[in-house]
C-alpha cells in the first residue's frame, strides 16, 4: 500500500525527470528498478523502489517509480519480495577472524544443542585468561600490531566479505580492531574496487595512538572503509563470572573475585577517556556488569559527554535503573547483542540471582525509557546472521524450543523495532543517519531482498528467511538464494 509519504518522495522525483525530459535532454534512467514487492522504508511501506548510480532515485508505487526506467534499467520483479534496508551489525569481530584465514565456513551460521560440559570448560577457559590480564595490569584491548598487507591478508579479507554480503549485510562494525594491517589492506582493496562490505573500524585502545599518527581519527575514510572510534574495555564476561557487579556474584563455580574483575580502574578510565577525546575518537566501552557501567559512566561525564557525541557502551547486561537514567541524560548509547536474549539463559539466573534478573538483558524497558541503543551480533561469539538474531530478540526462545514461553519474556522485542535496532539505529549510531539506514530517495542504496515478509511471517521462522539480493553503495553485492535454517 502506497503511503503519504511513499506518495511524496515519488511525486517530487518523477516531476523532476518530467522537467528534464521538457527541457529536451535525455532521461537520466535508473539503473536498478526493483518492483511488485513490499518495500520497507523503515517506517512505511511501498510497492517499488529504484536506484541509480549509488544512490536511492524513488520509493513508491509500482507506476511513478518504474517511470524512472529506461532502455538500460534492469527491472526486477520482486513477485511479493520484501525489500528493506541493508542490515548493519555494529559490533563484530569479523577483521580479526579474517587475519587467522578461516574459511568461508567459518563465517556461516551453525546452531546445535546446548552442552554445559563443553560450555563450562569454555568459561573457564575465558576467565583465567582474564584474570591474567587484569594481574599484568592490562585490559583486552591494550595490545597492537601493525603487520605488513600481504596478498593472503587481503585475499582471506575478501573471503570473509563474500559470506557477510550474502546474508544481507551491507555494513559491519569492528569492535577492537588489534592489527591496523588491516586496515591498511581494506583501504587498500577500497582503491581497487573490491569491497562488496562496508566496515566502519573502532580500534582497540592498544592502536589508537598509532592511528592518530596515522593521521587517522573518528570519520577518516572514503564510503567503504571509514575509522568510526576506539574501544575501550571496563570489565570481564558474566558467563566465567568476570564482569564487574556492585554486588558479589550469586555462585562461585570457578573461584574467580566474586565482584568480577574490573580492568579500568576509575582514574585510568577518566584518563583514558580524555585521551580518546583529544586525538578525535568517538568512544565506546565494553562494559557488562552494573560496577563496570558505573566507572564507564563516571568517566565519561567527568569528560562532559553529551548526546551529540554518541558515545556507546558495549552490552550493558546488567543495569539497575539509576544508570539508566544517567544513559539517557547523557545520551550514551547501549549496544546490545540480539542472540544473547536466549544464549545467555544458561547462567544468568545461576550467576546473578533471580532477584536481579529483573535489571538483566532489559531491552524492552531500556527501549521504552528511551534509552539510545543499537544491536550487533558479537561474532564470531555469537552468529553473525542478522536473521537469526532477530528471531531471537523477538521471541527470546532458542531454536530447541527453550525455554517454554520464552526467557524473561517480558523483555521480547516487536519486529519492526528489532529490525530498526539493525538499520536505522545503528545508522545514527555511526553518525550516517542522513544517507543510510531507511529506504528513501537520496539515501545510499544499501538494501536487503528477503524472499519472506519479515514483518508478517511466523517470528519463530525468521532465522529461516532466504536472502535473494544484498546492495551496498549501489552495487549488487549479492545474489541468489542464500538461506540458514538453525537445525542440529
Amino acid at each position: 500500500m502506497e503511503t503519504p509519504m511513499t506518495r511524496r518522495s515519488a511525486l517530487v522525483l518523477t516531476g523532476a525527470a518530467a522537467g528534464t525530459l521538457a527541457a529536451g535532454r535525455p532521461r537520466d534512467d535508473a539503473d536498478l528498478v526493483l518492483h511488485s514487492g513490499v518495500v520497507w522504508t523503515g517506517d512505511a511501506t511501498a510497492q517499488a523502489v529504484a536506484v541509480k548510480g549509488k544512490r536511492i532515485v524513488a520509493v513508491g508505487s509500482d507506476r511513478r517509480v518504474l517511470e524512472c526506467a529506461g532502455d538500460r534499467t534492469r527491472r526486477v520483479d520482486l513477485k511479493g519480495a520484501f525489500v528493506g534496508p541493508g542490515f548493519r551489525d555494529q559490533h563484530t569481530h569479523l577483521i580479526q577472524r579474517a587475519l587467522t584465514g578461516a574459511a568461508p565456513e567459518a563465517y556461516r551460521p551453525v546452531w546445535k544443542p546446548y552442552d554445559e560440559d563443553e560450555a563450562f570448560e569454555a568459561r573457564r577457559r575465558t576467565g583465567q585468561r582474564h584474570v591474567d590480564i587484569h594481574a599484568r595490569g592490562e585490559t583486552p584491548v591494550d595490545q597492537c600490531t601493525h603487520s605488513p598487507v600481504t596478498e593472503k591478508m587481503k585475499n582471506d579479507l575478501l573471503v570473509m566479505q563474500e559470506e557477510v554480503a550474502k546474508q544481507g549485510v551491507s555494513t559491519v562494525v569492528e569492535a577492537g580492531l588489534r592489527d591496523l594491517g588491516a586496515l591498511d589492506a581494506l583501504f587498500q582493496l577500497a582503491d581497487e574496487g573490491k569491497l562488496k562490505v562496508r566496515f566502519l573500524v573502532r580500534v582497540a585502545w592498544g592502536c589508537m595512538e598509532e592511528a592518530a599518527k596515522m593521521g587517522l581519527r573518528t570519520g577518516s575514510g572514503n564510503e567503504w572503509v571509514k575509522v568510526l572510534g576506539v574501544k575501550l574495555y571496563s570489565d570481564g564476561w558474566l558467563g566465567p563470572r568476570t564482569s564487574a557487579l556492585r554486588q558479589p556474584y550469586s555462585d562461585d563455580p570457578y573461584g574467580f573475585p566474586r565482584r568480577g574483575i574490573l580492568f579500568l580502574a576509575q582514574e585510568r578510565a577518566n584518563r583514558d577517556v580524555a585521551r580518546a577525546r583529544e586525538l578525535g575518537f568517538n568512544i565506546t566501552t565494553h562494559a557488562i556488569g552494573d560496577r563496570g557501567l558505573k566507572v564507564t559512566l563516571n568517566a565519561y561525564e567527568h569528560n562532559d559527554v553529551a548526546p551529540r557525541d554518541r558515545w556507546a557502551v558495549e552490552h550493558v547486561q546488567v543495569a539497575e535503573d539509576d544508570l539508566l537514567e544517567r544513559m539517557i541524560r547523557r545520551g550514551v548509547i547501549a549496544s546490545i547483542q540480539l542472540s544473547f536474549a536466549t544464549s545467555d539463559q544458561r547462567f544468568a539466573e545461576d550467576a546473578i540471582g533471580r532477584h536481579r534478573l529483573r535489571y538483566a538483558y532489559r531491552w524492552r524497558d531500556m527501549l521504552r525509557a528511551r534509552v539510545p541503543m543499537v544491536g550487533g551480533s558479537d561474532f564470531d561469539i555469537e552468529a553473525l546472521d542478522p536473521m537469526w538474531g532477530l528471531q531471537r530478540v523477538v521471541t527470546r526462545t532458542e531454536f530447541d524450543g527453550t525455554p517454554p514461553g520464552g526467557w524473561l519474556p517480558d523483555q521480547r522485542l516487536d519486529v519492526p523495532t528489532a529490525l530498526r535496532l539493525v538499520t536505522s539505529r545503528a545508522a545514527f549510531a555511526s553518525f550516517e543517519e542522513r544517507e543510510r539506514g531507511t529506504v528513501e530517495p537520496g539515501n545510499y542504496a544499501d538494501l536487503v531482498v528477503i524472499k519472506e515478509n519479515p514483518l508478517t511471517m511466523p517470528p519463530d521462522r525468521l532465522a529461516s528467511a532466504t536472502r535473494l539480493m544484498t546492495i551496498t553503495n549501489g552495487t549488487i553485492t549479492s545474489e541468489g538464494p542464500v538461506r540458514y535454517p538453525p537445525t542440529a
